[in-house]
């Protein structure tokens, strides 16, 4: 509760993809000049996360304040290719963690985030990461995440093997998002 103010945080469906849309616009709007049409976007969005929010491939959740839409975060869970050595083999990626700017300061988003990082523990997820805004750092530093690159990584290996481990890629090594070039 804040103030007198109900908060709850509940998973998101096909059903709330238009206001996840909105959300999805007015968070990325807030760093960067759109260059598409906001109607555009807004519905080409969410026809995206309608078709996606299954919970099969994504999976996202709403915090509400008196049953009004607040805040989101969305979770993929990535499946790498198995490997022959002791390596972590799931990715849990969060994207569009996002509070509206009247609702921001009173611990929403670290509500949205401990949910999206209880979900990836139980889904057996190895590791956990994200692109981080510059205002949203501090949030993921308290939560244990740290810079890695570009890219935000939070270490579950102690978990796989113990820390220690032989065989295990060493936590400052940075997940490749970028495919390696062919060779000529």
């Amino acid at each position: 509760m804040i103030g007198n103010t109900d908060i709850s945080i509940r998973l998101a469906g096909p059903d709330d993809a238009t206001v996840l849309a909105e959300m999805r616009y007015a968070f990325r709007s807030e760093m960067a000049v759109p260059t598409e049409p906001e109607d555009h976007f807004l519905e080409r969005v969410a026809r995206w996360l309608a078709n996606r929010l299954d919970g099969e491939v994504w999976t996202g959740w709403v915090a509400c304040a008196a049953g009004e839409p607040v805040g989101l975060v969305l979770v993929q869970l990535i499946e790498k290719v198995p490997n022959p050595v002791r390596e972590a083999e799931s990715i849990g990626y969060v994207s569009s963690l996002y509070v509206r700017p009247r609702w921001r300061g009173h611990g929403i988003g670290g509500l949205l985030l401990t949910t999206a990082l209880d979900f990836c523990r139980r889904s057996g997820v190895d590791n956990v990461v994200l692109w981080p805004s510059p205002r949203s750092i501090p949030l993921y530093q308290r939560h244990g995440f740290r810079s890695v690159g570009e890219v935000m990584e939070l270490r579950w290996a102690h978990d796989i093997a113990g820390p220690n481990s032989p065989g295990l890629r060493p936590a400052a090594q940075p997940l490749s998002s970028r495919p390696a070039e062919a060779p000529r």
